[in-house]
């Protein structure tokens, strides 16, 4: 027996050849799209990476240099602004007198982190023209190391020549009756009294970066650490004068220097598609708080 043929369905040669002409179409928007996507993607990873290396190290330099006072407490700078050395107080007090070559002070309690973590550089007291005058002892770290008091009595008693300060205590912690060398034979019973240490900031080939620049902390002239990377070399410091409203990229006398307009500006740790750094160029500007009386 024979069966008539039967149609079988399929696609012609034609069809087959405009279905495909379709899906690169299709293939090749999608291709499109998800590169764009992915480029776009690495273009806002690398702005936001770049945000955030100069937003970390902005609360870091706030948090020291806004202690700085504003005549005097600039030490140095280099020539292209990008190092900056500071004396930075960590630790407050009033002066009581002086006492077998020494000035003895009452310290108000002090978080105890901070005072393991500082390098005693010296001492400063402030006068009656309200101005600290800045004491540098030849070994501070020696023979002229902070010490407790030999002659407590100058700051806690009321007899003549004493002081009748108190210690206080403040959440566990308390203050503490300290002599420093050398002494003050001038400074006034009451006289506000800061503890400081040389810090210096810099702007320098990072190691973590090859080719770019990292933002440099050391503290008393130690080894100095990479607190932030990386930054483009434009990165620096700029200073604020007396009555000046913009800062200023040449470095003035350092006795004139009120406060620094610093240049933040941050890449992004990865290249993007482009071969390019995403840089944002932030700047802060930090006021010196530490102010004298005029």
């Amino acid at each position: 027996m024979t069966h008539p043929a039967r149609n079988r369905p399929g696609f012609t040669l034609a069809e087959i050849l405009v279905a495909t002409v379709i899906l690169a179409i299709v293939g090749a928007a999608l291709t499109r799209l998800v590169v764009a996507q992915s480029r776009f993607f690495t273009r806002e990873y690398g702005a936001r990476n770049a945000r955030a290396v100069a937003r970390q190290s902005m609360n870091l330099l706030l948090t020291e240099l806004r202690m700085v006072q504003d005549s005097g407490g600039v030490d140095s700078v280099s020539l292209d602004g990008r190092t900056v050395r500071v004396i930075v107080p960590y630790a407050f007090g009033l002066a009581c007198g002086t006492s077998s070559s020494a000035t003895v002070i009452s310290l108000l309690p002090t978080d105890t982190s901070v005072i393991a973590m500082a390098e005693y550089d010296g001492y400063a007291w402030r006068n009656s023209s309200g101005r600290y005058v800045i004491v540098t002892p030849p070994a501070p770290q020696g023979a002229d190391a902070i010490k407790p008091a030999n002659n407590p009595d100058i700051c806690t008693d009321s007899g003549s020549g004493e002081a009748d300060i108190k210690t206080l205590t403040i959440n566990g912690r308390s203050g503490q009756v300290l002599q420093v060398t050398p002494d003050a034979p001038t400074v006034a019973p009451g006289a506000p009294v800061f503890l400081w240490q040389h810090v210096t900031y810099s702007f320098a080939a990072s190691q973590a970066y090859p080719g770019l620049y990292g933002l440099y902390r050391s503290a008393a002239g130690g080894t100095g650490e990479e607190i932030m990377a990386p930054f483009d070399s434009t990165a620096r410091f700029k200073f604020f004068v007396p009555n000046q409203d913009t800062s200023q990229a040449v470095v003035p006398a350092l006795s004139l220097i009120r406060g620094l307009d610093i240049l933040l500006y941050g890449v992004s740790p990865k290249l993007q598609s482009n071969g390019q750094r995403s840089m944002t160029k932030m700047t802060t500007a930090v006021f010196f708080r530490n102010t004298r009386s005029f």
